[in-house]
């Protein structure tokens, strides 16, 4: 993860090179070889593609050299060293890499009876397990999840669930160890909230090779948010208070099999979610909201939160002195562990949120993708 000072160069030079209106130089990075680590933005409005293309960002950590590649696409992910990402309108996953080649994925395709494709890629971004959610017999649904290296090496079958008639296997995580966490939720619901939401938790140990999946602790849970350490030791769950709102939290040591309970912040919110661990297991962030509908997006009305959940203090508390008008939620730690950065998934951009503070500033023009080593 890239520093304050490195953010603050990359901010101040994607906002120059917008205003150039992209002109950009991308040579060296093709010749370099990669070898520097490169940033990985998009833009998907003003600032991106034309003609309802995004146009992603690959920026030289060192030199500063940018080559931006346009595309159509959605659910940008790095995996090993190339962006994965699937065209909306015909489903097909593509990869673009840092010198500008795109191409469809070699390994990662839906069959004509797909009906959705999600995946998860490892901390280290060796690994990646996807899952194809197909049509069955009878109009049932049947998910079949495969683990492979980034590169396509490897592959085996970790998982078949169904044929069922509602339900779906939708990956959470996998660590470098290859654990692999999941939900099982009703096909078609995720779509009607704003955040991820998880009904029934289960892991997976593929790395020893185990074919049986366990519930995870208190699972099934309320179709809540949820999240796990880079390790997958530390286990996160919000739990509604009530119809009115809140969110208590529970966090699990998985290793040590033993949980504490951190009290909702007050005043209470009615939707939550975007659980964000820190690396070390110890602390999460996440977003809460009221006032949300499926119209309210320009209504004025929307209020939104962020909250810290302190596993070693078993306490929970807000992290802005007011509540925000625009969504802001949790895409990564910083290195130092003293921030997070985030993403507002209606527009382009990423902020930096300073937690002893609360102090929000915007740091990038675009939205901020991974890193390439």
């Amino acid at each position: 993860m890239m520093t304050s000072a490195l953010w603050l160069r990359v901010g101040l030079l994607l906002c120059a090179l917008f205003l150039l209106l992209g002109l950009v130089a991308g040579a060296a990075i093709a010749q370099r070889g990669y070898d520097a680590p490169v940033e990985v933005y998009v833009a998907r409005g003003s600032l991106g593609g034309v003609g309802g293309t995004s146009r992603l960002f690959f920026v030289d950590s060192v030199t500063g050299e940018v080559l931006t590649v346009d595309v159509h696409g959605q659910r940008y992910t790095v995996v090993g060293e190339y962006v994965l990402y699937q065209d909306p309108d015909t489903g097909a996953l593509l990869r673009a890499w840092p010198d500008g080649r795109t191409e469809p994925h070699p390994f990662i395709q839906p069959a004509p009876e797909t009906e959705r494709i999600d995946w998860v890629v490892s901390p280290d971004r060796a690994w990646i397990a996807w899952t194809l959610t197909n049509q069955a017999e009878g109009g049932q649904l049947a998910t079949v999840t495969t683990l492979a290296r980034a590169d396509g090496t490897e592959p085996r079958i970790i998982l078949t669930d169904g044929p069922d008639a509602f339900w779906r296997v939708l990956p959470l995580a996998l660590t470098d160890e290859r654990v692999f966490f999941f939900d099982r939720q009703p096909q078609g619901v995720a779509g009607f909230f704003f955040y991820p939401q998880y009904a029934s938790l289960y892991r997976l140990d593929a790395g020893t090779g185990a074919t049986q999946p366990e519930l995870l602790p208190f699972e099934p849970n309320c179709f809540c948010g949820a999240g796990l350490s880079a390790d997958g030791q530390f286990f996160y769950r919000l739990e509604r208070v009530d119809e009115a709102g809140g969110y208590d939290a529970r966090v699990w040591d998985l290793a040590a099999g033993v949980d504490i309970f951190a009290s909702s912040i007050s005043p209470p919110y009615r939707l939550a979610g975007a659980v964000l661990v820190a690396p070390d297991g110890r602390r999460a962030v996440y977003s809460l909201a009221n006032n949300l509908t499926i119209d309210s997006a320009d209504s004025g009305r929307e209020r939104f939160m962020l909250a810290l959940i302190d596993a070693e203090q078993r306490v929970q508390r807000p992290l802005l002195s007011s509540p925000s008008l625009v969504p802001l939620l949790p895409l990564a730690w910083t290195e130092d562990g003293q921030g997070v950065l985030l993403y507002n998934p209606r527009q382009d951009g990423t902020w930096k949120l300073i937690l002893e503070t609360g102090e929000v500033r915007q740091v990038a023009g675009a939205t901020w993708v991974g890193l390439i080593w």
